[in-house]
């Protein structure tokens, strides 16, 4: 199976994630396409960013991982991704470059991983069986940028990863597998890794389905409780609320709760619902 993925060379859990990826038997990629940024912050707002979202002591972590990250992705990629196939660098696959080569390809299932664009069409008509995005976030609550965030500032105590197949309205598509970590008492920082953690393993189930079957996964249940919503990237007004709330919420709690994923029951072969 011709196994390609989007993704973007400066997440800092991105070893975690495809850490988890392979520990789960994901197949390798035949080519990996790094896609550009989007949203380019200056510097002084990415270390803001990092110190409200995560405190001094995970925001510096953060900033450390996301040099280190981009270094070995940008020198050494197949660290990361062991036995790809090949490596692109395009500012998108709706066009130019970056769509001749996946045309060249002919992929059988390409996986959207952090990827900063969404993908047209014409892009999600090129995989024989389909295109699939990992996302932190309950769907179809939590659609759009940084659901993590959103999960916590609404005082979610379960936060969710999901891998749903793509369409070309964003995180629109069926629910494939998800999985919840629990949030409540836990640090940002610890809640995304965790989410990491198991987005890899369940990005790894759906791919190997897919590679067996020959289609995608049937559809997850979804909760009727659940209000479709779209959030974009946090402002700093959003940003000091979060930290003001979690602070706050840390007064009546007992310290020291981990960020736990809940495992899969086996009957549900990576399906978890709750």
């Amino acid at each position: 199976m011709r196994l390609v993925v989007a993704t973007t060379d400066d997440d800092p859990l991105a070893g975690e994630f495809w850490g988890a990826y392979r520990r789960a038997g994901g197949p390798p990629p035949a080519a990996v396409m790094f896609l550009a940024r989007r949203r380019r912050a200056p510097a002084w707002r990415a270390v803001v960013d990092g110190m409200l979202l995560f405190g001094l002591r995970d925001g510096v972590r953060a900033w450390r991982l996301r040099q280190q990250i981009r270094f070995v992705l940008r020198q050494a990629p197949h660290q990361v991704f062991a036995g790809a196939g090949a490596f692109y660098r395009v500012a998108s696959l709706n066009r130019g470059e970056g769509l001749a080569a996946l045309q060249r390809i002919e992929p059988d299932l390409l996986v959207s991983a952090g990827s900063p664009e969404v993908f047209r069409p014409h892009v999600l008509r090129l995989p024989a069986i389909g295109g699939v995005n990992v996302h932190n976030g309950r769907l179809p609550a939590y659609r759009g940028l940084f659901g993590t965030f959103w999960e916590a500032l609404h005082g979610e105590i379960w936060g969710y990863a999901c891998v749903h197949a793509m369409s070309p309205d964003p995180d629109a598509g069926p629910v494939l597998a998800q999985g919840p970590v629990r949030m409540d008492g836990c640090g940002l920082w610890e809640i995304l890794t965790a989410k990491k953690r198991l987005g890899g393993g369940l990005l790894a189930w759906v791919v190997r389905f897919a590679q067996e079957a020959g289609h995608l996964p049937p559809p997850c249940p979804l909760n009727d409780d659940l209000i479709p919503g779209y959030y974009g990237w946090p402002r700093l007004g959003d940003m000091v609320r979060l930290r003001l709330a979690r602070r706050l919420a840390r007064l009546g709690q007992a310290p020291g709760r981990r960020a736990t994923a809940q495992p899969w029951p086996a009957d549900h072969a990576g399906h978890v619902h709750v």
